[in-house]
Formats: structure tokens, sequence, C-alpha cells
């Protein structure tokens, strides 16, 4: 088997060179990152727009709605006093005595009226 041989000399150091000059590489503005960041920012933006413009019209819908109700509301009020009033002439005695002598045939018996006095409850 054949060994190799080692020298242990000291080697003198070389002289000390002058690290060689690279040109400096002129570092270029990345353009490309700014213009993604700045449409990603954009974007971001009009999204935003987007969905408060859309927030506002859908509040302007419940507001309108809210009108209509109202509206609703009040004609259903009148209506319910009308019947009110209609209800109550309907149910009204003269009504009542004028249907039975005019369609019935039917007279008021004079003999069976009777009147409460005040004075008698107390």
């Amino acid at each position: 088997m054949l060994a190799r041989k080692y020298s242990y000399q000291e080697t003198a150091p070389a002289p000390a060179q002058e690290p060689q000059q690279r040109p400096r590489r002129i570092r270029k503005a990345n353009y490309r990152v700014f213009r993604n960041r700045l449409i990603a920012s954009v974007a971001v933006i009009i999204a935003m727009y987007g969905v408060t413009v859309f927030r506002s019209a859908a509040l302007v819908n419940a507001g309108n709605y809210l009108l209509d109700l109202r509206s609703q509301e009040s004609q259903l009020i009148t209506k319910n006093a009308e019947l009110k009033i209609e209800v109550d002439q309907l149910k009204g005695p003269e009504r009542i005595t004028s249907i039975a002598e005019k369609q019935l045939g039917m007279s008021v018996a004079r003999s069976n009226i009777y009147i409460k006095s005040k004075t008698a409850n107390q």
C-alpha cells in the first residue's frame, strides 16, 4: 500500500492581494413589486367602496320598506276606525226596529216597554 507523503513545511503566505474590485451593480428599483402592491391596494380600495355602496343601497331599501309599512299602518288604522263606526251603526236598536217593521211586518208593542228610572236604583 502506498502512502502519501505529506509535507509539513510552512508555505509562505501569498502576498496580500487586493481584492478584485467587482463592478458594483446598480440596484434598480424593483418596479414589479411596487406595481403589484399598488394594484393590490387599488383592488382593496375598490372592494371596500363596492361593499360600502351595497350597504348603503340595502339601508335605503330598508328605509323605503319602513316608510311603506308606516303608510300601510296608517291606512289600516283609518279603515279600522271606519269599520268600528259601521259596526256600531249596524248594532243600533233603530236599525233593528226598522228592519223588523219594514221587512218582517212587526210592530213595537207599546204595552211592554219598560223604562228604568234613576231613582229606582238608589
